[in-house]
Protein backbone atom coordinates (compact mmCIF):
# COMPACT_ATOMS: atom_id res chain seq x y z
CA UNK A 1 0.00 0.00 0.00
CA UNK A 2 1.26 3.47 -0.87
CA UNK A 3 2.31 5.68 2.00
CA UNK A 4 2.74 9.41 2.48
CA UNK A 5 4.95 10.57 5.37
CA UNK A 6 4.87 7.05 6.80
CA UNK A 7 1.08 6.69 6.84
CA UNK A 8 -1.03 4.65 4.40
CA UNK A 9 -2.86 6.98 1.99
CA UNK A 10 -6.20 5.46 2.90
CA UNK A 11 -5.82 6.76 6.48
CA UNK A 12 -5.95 10.32 5.15
CA UNK A 13 -9.21 9.86 3.20
CA UNK A 14 -11.73 10.78 5.96
CA UNK A 15 -9.80 13.94 6.81
CA UNK A 16 -9.46 14.97 3.16
CA UNK A 17 -13.16 14.31 2.56
CA UNK A 18 -14.01 16.58 5.50
CA UNK A 19 -11.56 19.18 4.18
CA UNK A 20 -13.32 19.24 0.80
CA UNK A 21 -16.72 19.61 2.52
CA UNK A 22 -15.38 22.42 4.76
CA UNK A 23 -13.93 24.29 1.77
CA UNK A 24 -17.25 23.99 -0.09
CA UNK A 25 -19.05 25.20 3.05
CA UNK A 26 -16.62 28.12 3.31
CA UNK A 27 -17.14 29.09 -0.33
CA UNK A 28 -20.90 28.92 0.14
CA UNK A 29 -20.65 30.97 3.34
CA UNK A 30 -18.81 33.77 1.59
CA UNK A 31 -21.71 34.08 -0.86
CA UNK A 32 -24.06 35.14 1.97
CA UNK A 33 -24.58 38.67 3.25
CA UNK A 34 -21.98 39.83 5.81
CA UNK A 35 -24.29 39.24 8.78
CA UNK A 36 -25.56 35.88 7.54
CA UNK A 37 -22.06 34.58 6.80
CA UNK A 38 -20.61 35.23 10.27
CA UNK A 39 -21.42 31.82 11.72
CA UNK A 40 -20.95 29.55 8.67
CA UNK A 41 -17.61 31.11 7.76
CA UNK A 42 -16.36 30.84 11.36
CA UNK A 43 -17.37 27.19 11.53
CA UNK A 44 -15.76 26.45 8.17
CA UNK A 45 -12.44 28.07 9.13
CA UNK A 46 -12.43 26.30 12.51
CA UNK A 47 -13.10 23.00 10.73
CA UNK A 48 -10.29 23.62 8.23
CA UNK A 49 -7.83 24.34 11.07
CA UNK A 50 -8.91 21.20 12.96
CA UNK A 51 -8.68 19.06 9.81
CA UNK A 52 -5.18 20.42 9.14
CA UNK A 53 -4.19 19.41 12.66
CA UNK A 54 -5.79 15.99 12.12
CA UNK A 55 -3.95 15.41 8.85
CA UNK A 56 -0.66 16.51 10.39
CA UNK A 57 -1.17 14.28 13.44
CA UNK A 58 -1.66 11.27 11.16
CA UNK A 59 1.84 11.63 9.72
CA UNK A 60 4.76 9.73 11.18
CA UNK A 61 6.86 12.86 11.52
CA UNK A 62 8.18 14.63 14.61
CA UNK A 63 5.42 17.24 14.35
CA UNK A 64 2.76 14.60 13.78
CA UNK A 65 3.89 12.57 16.80
CA UNK A 66 4.01 15.72 18.95
CA UNK A 67 0.46 16.69 17.97
CA UNK A 68 -0.75 13.16 18.69
CA UNK A 69 0.87 13.20 22.13
CA UNK A 70 -0.62 16.63 22.89
CA UNK A 71 -4.17 16.06 21.67
CA UNK A 72 -4.64 12.29 21.96
CA UNK A 73 -2.04 10.60 24.14
CA UNK A 74 -3.88 7.27 23.99
CA UNK A 75 -3.26 7.12 20.24
CA UNK A 76 0.50 7.59 20.60
CA UNK A 77 2.84 4.83 19.54
CA UNK A 78 3.07 2.05 22.10
CA UNK A 79 -0.45 2.52 23.47
CA UNK A 80 -2.13 0.01 21.12
CA UNK A 81 -2.41 -2.66 23.79
CA UNK A 82 -4.17 -0.25 26.20
CA UNK A 83 -6.73 0.98 23.66
CA UNK A 84 -10.15 -0.51 24.35
CA UNK A 85 -11.91 -2.38 21.56
CA UNK A 86 -15.46 -1.07 21.32
CA UNK A 87 -18.11 -3.48 20.08
CA UNK A 88 -20.01 -2.57 16.93
CA UNK A 89 -23.24 -1.85 18.83
CA UNK A 90 -21.48 0.84 20.89
CA UNK A 91 -20.12 2.46 17.75
CA UNK A 92 -23.54 2.33 16.08
CA UNK A 93 -25.11 3.75 19.23
CA UNK A 94 -22.70 6.70 19.20
CA UNK A 95 -23.55 7.45 15.57
CA UNK A 96 -27.29 7.17 16.32
CA UNK A 97 -26.98 9.66 19.21
CA UNK A 98 -25.30 12.19 16.93
CA UNK A 99 -27.86 11.53 14.19
CA UNK A 100 -30.68 11.97 16.70
CA UNK A 101 -29.25 15.33 17.73
CA UNK A 102 -29.13 16.51 14.12
CA UNK A 103 -32.73 15.35 13.59
CA UNK A 104 -33.78 17.21 16.75
CA UNK A 105 -32.10 20.38 15.48
CA UNK A 106 -33.83 20.07 12.13
CA UNK A 107 -37.24 19.45 13.70
CA UNK A 108 -37.32 21.70 16.77
CA UNK A 109 -34.29 23.96 16.39
CA UNK A 110 -31.15 24.60 18.37
CA UNK A 111 -32.66 26.21 21.45
CA UNK A 112 -34.85 23.19 22.24
CA UNK A 113 -32.61 20.44 20.86
CA UNK A 114 -29.57 21.42 22.91
CA UNK A 115 -31.07 20.97 26.40
CA UNK A 116 -32.80 17.74 25.36
CA UNK A 117 -29.63 16.26 23.91
CA UNK A 118 -27.32 17.41 26.70
CA UNK A 119 -29.73 16.17 29.36
CA UNK A 120 -30.35 12.82 27.63
CA UNK A 121 -26.70 12.14 26.92
CA UNK A 122 -25.49 13.01 30.42
CA UNK A 123 -28.35 11.13 32.10
CA UNK A 124 -28.60 8.00 29.93
CA UNK A 125 -25.10 7.65 28.53
CA UNK A 126 -23.13 9.39 31.27
CA UNK A 127 -25.29 7.97 34.09
CA UNK A 128 -25.06 11.21 36.07
CA UNK A 129 -27.49 12.35 38.75
CA UNK A 130 -30.75 13.92 37.60
CA UNK A 131 -30.11 17.31 39.22
CA UNK A 132 -26.63 17.55 37.72
CA UNK A 133 -28.01 16.70 34.26
CA UNK A 134 -30.68 19.38 34.58
CA UNK A 135 -28.17 22.00 35.73
CA UNK A 136 -25.64 21.19 32.99
CA UNK A 137 -28.25 21.19 30.22
CA UNK A 138 -29.69 24.49 31.49
CA UNK A 139 -26.22 26.02 31.74
CA UNK A 140 -25.18 24.94 28.25
CA UNK A 141 -28.45 26.21 26.79
CA UNK A 142 -28.10 29.54 28.57
CA UNK A 143 -24.53 29.90 27.30
CA UNK A 144 -25.57 29.13 23.69
CA UNK A 145 -28.51 31.55 23.92
CA UNK A 146 -26.37 34.34 25.40
CA UNK A 147 -23.54 33.84 22.93
CA UNK A 148 -25.53 33.66 19.73
CA UNK A 149 -28.66 35.73 20.33
CA UNK A 150 -27.36 38.36 22.74
CA UNK A 151 -23.64 38.78 21.99
CA UNK A 152 -23.41 37.87 18.30
CA UNK A 153 -26.97 39.00 17.50
CA UNK A 154 -27.58 35.89 15.38
CA UNK A 155 -30.93 34.18 15.12
CA UNK A 156 -30.75 30.51 16.02
CA UNK A 157 -32.41 28.09 13.61
CA UNK A 158 -35.94 27.46 14.98
CA UNK A 159 -36.49 24.08 13.34
CA UNK A 160 -39.03 22.95 10.80
CA UNK A 161 -41.82 22.62 13.36
CA UNK A 162 -41.39 26.14 14.72
CA UNK A 163 -40.54 27.98 11.49
CA UNK A 164 -42.85 30.61 10.16
CA UNK A 165 -43.66 29.86 6.57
Amino acid sequence: MKRFLGTPLIDYLPAFALLVIAIAYLATGYSYTPQARAFPVSVAWATIVLVALDITSRTHTALGETLTRLFNPAASAGHDEKRPAYPAWKQISAVLWATGFVVLILLIGFLYAIPIYVFASTYFRGRKRLLLCLLVSAGVTLFIWLLFTQVLKLELYPGVLFSEF
